[in-house]
């Protein structure tokens, strides 16, 4: 049965974890602060225990497996009943935690058809899904709950914010920034819904609104987590089609990964700031600009991390550190590790490491090596399939933009007609304006 205890603290404990719980879904650093302080007033308070170990999965840090790990075996130990949210919660974790994300989504969008109010859990299903790469799932869950909402609920911004992102990335841009500028007028600090207009203005390849929107709502984010870096992260890639490049350059190193912010400071390996990073080095690279001299701060910590596995979009950024470092070796063992860790396997990451992670890893070296055909056979073969991996079509457009930068090099021209228009299929509007799609032969 799940513990609520009825000693003089309980209520307290309960009270800390809604509090981490409101932080979490807001996106709040302190969120992690809250719930630590419910399980040292209360060990065996089992929604606390499973908020903390979510939180840890939801960052995809390899280093977080064994906490993990632990806390699923002292959430076992309280005694959690069938049928009741905190056996949906662990359930699902157990199976994405074994990678089989999918399952695992399953379950929490089973629970949320019987309980559509529940923002815990849409939050949770939402980042899951997310990372599965289905879309339109994650918009389905959203809109068979909306009904079920009203304006007057004290979390309805919250859910306006993952409804926004949902449609964006399913397609229905106008309906996503309806939603997400609802949130932000209710709340200017709503970060995600924040984030879900960043994409829509950035699908629509309106520059300048994308500039603004960011720049005056920047004020609301310094108590945000990660998705803060990943905030300004956003107004990059608008700066870098106005070629702001030394403004880009200055970010990277005083908002998007400050080596002095307590966020880095306490968490120096997190995967998204890494993905941000490394992923802006490399569009600047794309664009002609030298960046020898800034991959050095990733060096160590992406070496390091060669034996830890588990999200595919997280390794490929590994191996483009790697491989932008000049360690081409050391890619080729991580890109062996990856085959050898799911070989065999056939649940959701091992197809998502299978089917892309280790053709695009492989592909990434190669544009390295200056072998474009490579990059074109290996990354071209499977850009249909690049969904597998999850992020957001912003995050993978990366890929094609590396697809256009071999075909002009290989001065394959109907392949780079034909990858412009996959790019509009997509959803991006006014490609051929874009920075990273002009035509370099003009």
């Amino acid at each position: 049965m799940t513990q609520k205890s009825t000693h003089k603290n309980s209520y307290s404990a309960e009270q800390l974890c809604h509090s981490g719980i409101t932080n979490l879904i807001g996106m709040q650093a302190n969120a992690i602060d809250y719930i630590d302080q419910a399980i040292a007033v209360d060990p065996q308070y089992t929604l606390a225990l499973l908020v903390k170990a979510w939180m840890l999965h939801g960052g995809r840090n390899p280093e977080a497996l064994t906490t993990i790990q632990n806390l699923i075996a002292d959430i076992e130990s309280t005694g959690v009943n069938r049928n009741t949210r905190e056996w949906a919660l662990l359930s699902a974790l157990k199976l994405a935690r074994n990678g089989d994300t999918i399952t695992g989504a399953q379950i929490l969008d089973k629970w949320l058809n019987d309980y559509p109010l529940d923002l815990l859990v849409h939050q949770i299903a939402h980042e899951e899904i997310f990372w599965t790469g289905n879309a339109k799932w994650m918009r389905n869950v959203i809109e068979r709950a909306a009904p079920f909402w009203s304006s007057d609920a004290d979390d309805y911004g919250a859910f306006l914010s993952l409804r926004a992102f949902a449609n964006e990335e399913a397609g229905d841009i106008d309906s996503a920034e309806r939603y997400g500028r609802m949130a932000v007028e209710m709340n200017s600090g709503d970060i995600w819904g924040t984030h879900a207009v960043a994409h829509v203005l950035y699908m629509r390849g309106d520059t300048e609104a994308g500039i603004e929107w960011l720049q005056d709502l920047s004020q609301n984010w310094l108590g945000a987590n990660q998705m803060r870096h990943h905030l300004w992260w956003h107004l990059c890639l608008f700066l870098l089609e106005k070629a702001q490049y030394s403004n880009v350059i200055e970010l990277l190193h005083s908002e998007v990964r400050n080596p002095e912010s307590s966020l880095v400071v306490q968490s120096p390996a997190a995967p998204i700031d890494i993905q941000n990073y490394s992923s802006l080095l490399l569009r600047l690279q794309l664009y002609g600009i030298d960046t020898s001299d800034l991959w050095d701060p990733l060096v160590d910590i992406c070496a390091d991390r060669v034996n830890h596995l588990g999200n595919a979009f997280g390794s490929i950024h590994d191996t483009i550190v790697l491989a932008a470092t000049g360690q081409h070796t050391k890619a080729n063992e991580f890109i062996k590790l990856m085959r050898a860790q799911y070989a065999g396997q056939t649940n959701a990451v091992a197809l998502s490491y299978h089917k892309v992670g280790i053709p695009v890893s492989e592909a990434v070296l190669a544009y390295f090596r200056q072998d474009y055909s490579s990059v074109l056979r290996l990354l071209g073969a499977v850009r249909y399939d690049l969904p597998l991996i999850g992020a957001s079509h912003a995050q993978r457009d990366l890929f094609y933009h590396l697809l256009i930068i071999a075909a002009e090099r290989e001065a394959n021209h109907s392949m780079r007609a034909e990858l412009i228009n996959d790019v509009e299929q997509l959803g991006f509007a006014q490609v051929s304006n874009r920075a990273a799609y002009q035509d370099q032969r003009h």
